[in-house]
């Protein structure tokens, strides 16, 4: 039984309520519009994400869960694992949002009119600035309030070759011809090494995708780590 098994167990299943994970999201969606209060929606690739498996045991810890009880926000996790592999919310966080990556979230808040008032969109490993357990929970948690109250980005992860996001006309998906216990691994082994690729010396270029995956690699083709393809949009 693997993390996100573990963690869809503390998803409610009857009415949406506030400080605790719901997986109905369009009742969710409608109390949250109706009482005024924000909506946080994750999608996660499950087991098969390192990046997910670490933000789940995060937001599974005391600290997160204490912090849920005292936001009065409406909570959505869904997976690739759910129904129609959680399509809905899936499109929701990643759609016109801006981020990639797993696992993510979208931090909404609407008027009584049902207009979006506040909305950010974020990706897990930068809530939780590369850090796990309760320190990553901590992280998570800071960063998610500073995005509550007003704030448009969250604390950025520390790192020496910081640059915008060029526009792609591709998309990244994991390897399939790797095990998941291979995929973890690298994940756990970037993780570890701060976001770089552990494959190539850590310096300017070489942050997760890098940028010999991102300048040279074709459609088709695997990072230097061989966990990342690109394919077509």
């Amino acid at each position: 039984m693997g993390t996100t098994s573990n963690f869809i167990k503390l998803r409610s299943s009857k009415t949406p309520k506030t400080g605790e994970w719901n997986i109905d999201y369009v009742s969710a969606l409608v109390k949250a519009k109706k009482e005024g209060k924000y909506i946080i929606t994750v999608w996660s690739n499950g087991d098969m994400c390192g990046y997910c498996v670490n933000a789940e045991k995060c937001m599974m810890t005391s600290t997160f869960k204490t912090w849920m009880s005292k936001t009065g926000a409406y909570f959505v996790f869904q997976y690739s694992g759910d129904k129609d592999k959680g399509k809905t919310v899936h499109d929701w966080v990643y759609k016109g949002t801006g981020i990639s990556k797993y696992p993510g979230f979208r931090i909404t808040l609407y008027d009584a009119k049902g207009n979006i008032v506040d909305d950010h969109s974020v990706e897990g490993n930068t809530l939780r600035a590369s850090k796990t357990g309760e320190t990553g929970a901590k992280n998570m948690v800071a960063n998610l309030s500073k995005l509550m109250t007003g704030k448009t980005t969250p604390e950025p992860v520390p790192e020496s070759d910081d640059k915008p996001t060029p526009s792609v006309d591709y998309k990244v998906r994991l390897n399939e011809k790797l095990t998941v216990k291979k995929i973890n691994a690298i994940l756990d082994a970037i993780d570890k090494n701060e976001g770089y690729c552990p494959c190539q010396a850590k310096g300017k270029g070489t942050k997760c995708h890098c940028d010999d995956f991102v300048k040279t690699k074709k459609i088709g083709e695997p990072c230097i780590c061989k966990i990342y393809v690109k394919q077509k949009k």
